[in-house]
């Protein structure tokens, strides 16, 4: 019973009965929505927009007052009816983004990786010298950051909550009231549901679902030349500086569940902050600047049709490409790579 209410909350809302909106996300009346493919829990075609003021070095303003960093793009008929589409960038905003909808298969693990296993890899001031100066980013209560892509989100209890008030505009006990339009107050007649929409209770069974997503198998040939093949561009992966930023595995600490208990989770990220350069910068969340993104992971990569935080690259190499600042040596060494071992790289990569 516990299993079918999660997948429930997890996979439908109606519009006014279970109080989505009156603001939300494109095609977010539910969060298997945005998680679809290739089963529920999986990535998604949706881009979101979102939008924050950074004022160098670093001072991040997340316009909270101005309706938040999220930038609904959609409204329900009663706030239609009334003249109102979806939010609007805030003037204030000196940077917007896009972001893809990411797989949430093993986040589970993700959530129960100790934070001294994430900060062993930390190194703010590059005092091993290889041009790589990663670091954390925090909560405002200093716990270490891991779910989103700026890092932003210490737990997968706090991730799973955020996302019913700012993708489908669900109030929960911790967000009692609606968001804003822009900082201006939904009328009252335009969602006629009692706060809160949900419980906790229904916010903790969401994340029980998630937690149990299984981390995608590696997808390993049989052949024994192809088996050699993988073993030697796995090798190449370390050789080109890839796996300082893609860490191949982390490790969960001690957990109650077996599942979960001190368990290997190929993820492929060291889920610090890197300098991406300045193509790709968009906005800052929290202690990122609008450069600083936390290492992509790339388990489950060979499921994904559209690559990076915003889904901009159509292809691995076309993302590999576009990798600039604390990467730019790692792209660098790809690029000179043999097409031969180009190619061997990036079928290696399509078995994660």
């Amino acid at each position: 019973m516990i299993l079918s209410k999660a997948k429930w909350h997890f996979s439908a809302f109606s519009l006014n009965s279970d109080g989505l909106g009156p603001l939300f996300n494109i095609d977010g009346v539910s969060c298997a929505e945005c998680h679809e493919d290739p089963v529920g829990g999986g990535v998604g075609n949706e881009v979101e927009t979102h939008a924050t003021r950074f004022v160098a070095p670093n001072n991040c303003d997340p316009l909270f007052d101005e309706g938040g960093p999220v930038i609904q793009q959609d409204a329900t008929s009663l706030l239609k009816a009334k003249g109102v589409l979806k939010e609007e960038i805030p003037a204030r905003a000196t940077g917007q983004g896009h972001r893809s909808s990411p797989s949430l298969f093993g986040f589970g693990l993700i959530d129960l990786i100790p934070e001294k296993t994430i900060l062993a890899y930390e190194d703010p001031e590059d005092k091993d010298k290889d041009g790589i100066s990663e670091g954390a980013n925090r909560t405002i209560d200093g716990r270490v950051g891991r779910f989103g892509r700026k890092a932003g989100v210490a737990t997968l209890f706090e991730f799973n909550a955020g996302a019913f008030p700012a993708e489908m505009g669900v109030t929960t006990p911790l967000s009692p009231k609606e968001e804003t339009i822009n900082g201006r107050v939904v009328p009252p007649d335009a969602d006629p549901a009692t706060d809160p929409e949900v419980s906790q209770l229904d916010i903790q069974r969401v994340t029980n679902f998630i937690r149990f997503l299984a981390m995608p198998a590696p997808k390993l040939p049989i052949e024994r030349a192809a088996v050699e093949q993988v073993q030697r561009s796995k090798k190449l992966f370390s050789d080109i500086q890839c796996a300082c930023f893609h860490v191949p595995e982390l490790q969960t600490g001690p957990s109650e569940i077996a599942a979960l208990d001190r368990k290997p989770v190929a993820l492929y990220s060291d889920l610090l902050l890197h300098d991406m350069g300045p193509e790709l910068a968009d906005i800052c969340l929290d202690g990122a600047n609008p450069a600083e993104f936390r290492t992509e992971m790339l388990m489950g990569l060979r499921l994904r049709e559209k690559f990076l935080h915003d889904g901009s690259a159509g292809s691995v190499q076309q993302a590999i490409e576009r990798h600039a600042a604390e990467a730019r040596k790692a792209r660098d060494a790809f690029a000179a790579l043999s097409d031969k071992d180009k190619a061997a790289l990036l079928a290696f990569l399509q078995t994660i």
